[in-house]
Order: structure tokens, then sequence, then C-alpha cells
């Protein structure tokens, strides 16, 4: 994993004793971006930490969780999305931890983990309004991918974006 260390926080692998946090800052996080609490969060994250194929967390030197991110073997899903590609399926950070490029941090260290395990390619989902998310994927290297669609549970306009391991 790259740079394992960041100010004040331990990036590592994900393990099943991080599930109930992960998902607890997955519906907190997404409450933070959505302005309110919306049903089946939690439902549609769950699925995507029980089969990962990279996972990293980030926790505080106290052991708290304060970020995550996870990738599922390719397949979203998604017509329109590459065959070959894995899927970067959730990426967190608690808000308090937000702003020190910690989500870039653990974005980072998910691709060079998917890259070492031999994929090629990797696709992720963003709501277009998302306009932090879209500009941390963006100065990363990820670049839009095929037609703008609705969310399934939002119903809010998403993008695809792609990124090539063998360049990242």
């Amino acid at each position: 994993m790259t740079d394992p260390r960041s100010p004040g926080h331990l990036i590592r692998p994900g393990t099943v004793a991080d599930i109930g946090a992960c998902l607890a800052l997955w519906v907190r996080a997404c409450t933070v971006r959505d302005g309110q609490a919306v049903s089946g969060v939690a439902e549609r994250a769950r699925p995507k930490l029980d089969r990962p194929e990279s996972w990293v967390v980030a926790t505080s030197l106290q052991g708290v969780l304060t970020g995550f991110a996870v990738a599922t073997a390719p397949g979203s899903g998604i017509a329109t999305d590459p065959v070959d590609a894995a899927v970067v399926g959730l990426l967190a950070v608690s808000p308090s931890a937000q702003g020190d490029g910690l989500g870039g941090r653990l974005l980072a260290a998910m691709t060079d983990d998917l890259a070492s395990r031999g994929q090629v390619r990797a696709v992720l989902h963003v709501l277009v309004d998302n306009h932090r998310a879209v500009r941390l994927y963006e100065s990363q290297g990820w670049v839009p991918w095929g037609e703008v669609f609705p969310h399934t549970l939002l119903g809010r306009p998403v993008q695809s974006y792609t990124l090539d391991l063998a360049r990242a």
C-alpha cells in the first residue's frame, strides 16, 4: 500500500471486524453529503464489504475508523462499464477527517493494491453534483466514461469514471 502513515492516520487492509464501523461511516457520510438520511444506503453497501477485491481502511492513531475504500471484482452490472474493470464501490472519509487529503491517500492505496492483484482497470460511479469527489477522482487521473445515468436509489445524475491501473 502507498504511504501507510499519513498525518494522524494509519492505512491498512480492511477486515471482517471493520464491517460495522465501515457501514456506520458510510451511512453518516452519505447523510452529510445528501443533507438527509436515505433509506437503503447501508443495505446497498453491505454486499460490497462481503466480497471485496480490495479494501483499505484508515484509522486514527487511537484506532478509530476515519475512512475506507472498497473495490469489488469486475462486473458492475452497468452495461456501459468496461467488463474488465474492478469496481470502486465505496469511498468514505469521516466528515471530521475531511480536508487533509485522506480520501486521496485511501484511493491511491486501493488502486495500488488492485494493480498488485493483476487488475488492469478500475471503474467508479460518482454523483455529478458531488463536486468534491469529482475533483478528487480527476486529480488522480480518473477520466469520464460513457453517458450520465440516474442513480438507482437517489435518482440523481451519475457519471462513470475509469482509471488505467497500468499507468496509475
